[in-house]
Parts: structure tokens; sequence; C-alpha cells
């Protein structure tokens, strides 16, 4: 790829934006304007250069779409432009995730997390649940979970979840579902018990992340490289990272095992 030609799809984010937007199909200039929060003065110059380099098409009824080639390119470019969005947000804290435990499709796919939010505590509140988890919870039909470390209040957590009605996919590693029978057998009963529920547990070999993923929001704890959790977790609400941790939790469902209730 000659490097004029990086620069045309790098180097402006307006420009960026709308070949992955004209991805999903062709549009008219209002529709952009709209869906991208730009003005016409704005972005038509950005359309000029990528007609220019071959990349988009204009109809007799003024109707943007992107070319074969630009559909080629465009269709490459995402998962990295999604990638490098990602770990521009906080360079710092990917620099000490561990993600090789991430199934390798996934991985490569770790763009789709889109806007991510670092979520540290301050020193008052570090050893509760974050607030962002709860009050992006607060209002969920569903929600899907994977609890790889024990947090003394999760087993309440996701109590109130079961009790609430919540459609409840829960997968424990060994080592937190022990913890929980042992110390929290109320609490577990109540969520085992649960119609609404389902409760599987995986090895802890697997080292998973941490993640609650529901139909507004996806909230993620990475272990650091030392395989410790460093009270740093990233939250989205972007509709591919719902889904990028909804195919995550459908791997590790499938490598887990049901608790008979």
């Amino acid at each position: 790829m000659s490097e004029e030609l990086i620069e045309t799809l790098f180097l402006s984010e307006k420009r960026e934006n709308l070949l992955i937007f004209l991805l999903d199909g062709p549009s008219d200039i209002k529709k952009i304007n709209s869906t991208l929060d730009v003005t016409s003065s704005s972005i038509l110059p950005q359309i000029k250069k990528l007609r220019e380099a071959g990349l988009v098409h204009k109809d007799d009824n003024g109707i943007y779409e992107l070319t074969t080639i630009g559909k080629l390119i465009v269709e490459n470019m995402k998962p990295l432009s999604g990638m490098l969005k990602v770990f521009d947000k906080s360079d710092t804290y990917w620099d000490e995730r561990e993600l090789n435990t991430i199934p390798e499709t996934l991985r490569n796919n770790i763009g789709d997390l889109g806007n991510i939010e670092l979520i540290t505590p301050d020193l008052d509140h570090m050893y509760e649940i974050p607030e962002q988890l709860i009050s992006n919870t607060r209002e969920s039909q569903e929600m899907s979970s994977l609890v790889s470390f024990f947090h003394p209040d999760f087993p309440r957590f996701y109590e109130e979840l079961a009790n609430r009605g919540v459609a409840l996919d829960l997968i424990v590693t060994d080592s937190v579902f022990e913890r929980m029978k042992n110390d929290y057998e109320e609490e577990m009963n109540s969520i085992m018990n649960a119609e609404n529920t389902t409760f599987l547990v995986c090895n802890d070999e697997l080292k998973p992340p941490t993640f609650n993923v529901t139909e507004k929001c996806a909230y993620i704890t990475f272990f650091n490289i030392q395989g410790r959790y460093d009270h740093q977790d990233i939250i989205t609400h972007e509709n591919s990272a719902i889904g990028w941790c909804r195919e995550l939790f459908s791997y590790y469902t499938g490598v887990s095992q049901p608790i008979n209730k």
C-alpha cells in the first residue's frame, strides 16, 4: 500500500469515519452529515479526496458508495482502525494487560471494543464493586457474566440480579465457585435455584478475564501481566463491544461445566 493511500486512509478522522460508515452501504450527504455529526462544508472536501483516490463513487442521484477497491481496502482497514483507537485510548493500560488467554480470533478483533472508558477507583472505594458496573446493570433485563476472581460483594450482587428476574447466565472459575459455595451458601442457593439463571464452572487454568455484558454495555476486567487484578477496569457501550463479549462468553460456555441446581 502506497504512502499516499495510507495518508488518505488514516490521516483524517473524517475520511476514516466516512469510509467505515459507507462499508454498511450507500448513503446521501444528508444521512452522512447526521450520522457522522459533520457539516457538508467540512465533509465534502474529504469526499472529494476519497473520490480522487478511487475509493468512493457518487452516482447521478447524489448517492455515495464505496468502489469495489474501496470496499476491499476498508474491509481490511476497519479491524486495524478499531484496534488503534482502542489501544490509543489508554496505551499504558494495555501495555500491562494479559491478553494471551483470549481466543486468537477475538484477540485479533479487539478493536470491536470501540470507545472504552478506563475505570480506576479512588482509595476510599478500592474494595467495592465499581459504581459504574452497578449503575449500568441496574435496568438490565439480561446479563452474561464470567467471574475469575473473588470479590466478597459478588455473591450478593448476582443474587440481587437473579431475584430481580434478570435473565442471568453466570460462569465462575473453580476457585471462585469453592469460595462462594463454602462462605456464601445462602446466596449461592438463591442464585442456583432461580429459574432465570444458568450456572457454569470453568477451569482456573484457563485464566479468563472477568466481564459482565448486558444489552446496553460491557464491563471488563483483564488481569495484568502478573496475572493479578489491579483494580483497573474498562467499560464500553458500543454495540460491537457487546457482540465481542457475547462471543467471548459463548467460547467459555463451550469449555465450562454445568452445576446441578
